[in-house]
């Protein structure tokens, strides 16, 4: 009678524990499905890139200038609370967690364009490393002259670039 309970017993441990993994094999499942597919920091760039993939600073000025215009409905120079967050959910939409959310830094009811190019402009400036105002359509892939990643190239030699999210079109 001891060894059928004993039997039993493992049984039913077995049974919970295989319960266990296949519950917490679903969640990983649904966690792998939930996540967006990756986005470099560099897409919200590549955006406004010239056809051989450079991009220089006046291209960029120029780019983030005609996004800004498209948003500010009523062509006040300020994007307001409403035109600041349908630019939002929109950028959430497409690019989801690497999405750069406008926020009213100076806290002033509205989102101007220095605030809306803030986050392109500091992206562009910590990939510009010589100062040229033009980055090379290998830096905006974030490889090197080498074909290696620029990410894998600071790794091995101990130091690691933090970027900032993006989106695909536009700051």
């Amino acid at each position: 009678m001891r060894i059928r309970a004993f039997g039993a017993g493992v049984l039913l441990l077995f049974v919970a524990a295989c319960a266990g993994t296949s519950g917490e094999n679903s969640r990983r499942h649904a966690r792998q499905q939930a996540d967006p597919p990756f986005r470099p920091a560099t897409a919200m760039l590549v955006a406004y890139a010239a056809p051989d993939g450079s991009l220089t600073r006046a291209q960029l000025e120029a780019g983030l200038r005609r996004d800004f215009d498209k948003v500010d409905k009523d062509h006040s120079g300020c994007l307001d609370p409403d035109e600041v967050r349908a630019v939002n959910e929109q950028r959430w939409k497409r690019d989801e967690s690497t999405a750069s959310p406008l926020i009213d830094f100076k806290q002033n009811g509205c989102v101007d364009f220095d605030e809306y190019s803030a986050t392109a402009r500091s992206l562009f400036d910590q990939l510009d490393r010589d100062g040229t105002g033009k980055l090379t359509a290998a830096q905006l892939k974030g490889t090197t002259k080498s074909g290696q990643s620029a990410q894998s190239e600071d790794s091995s030699s101990g130091r690691h670039r933090h970027g900032g999210g993006g989106t695909t079109s536009g700051p």
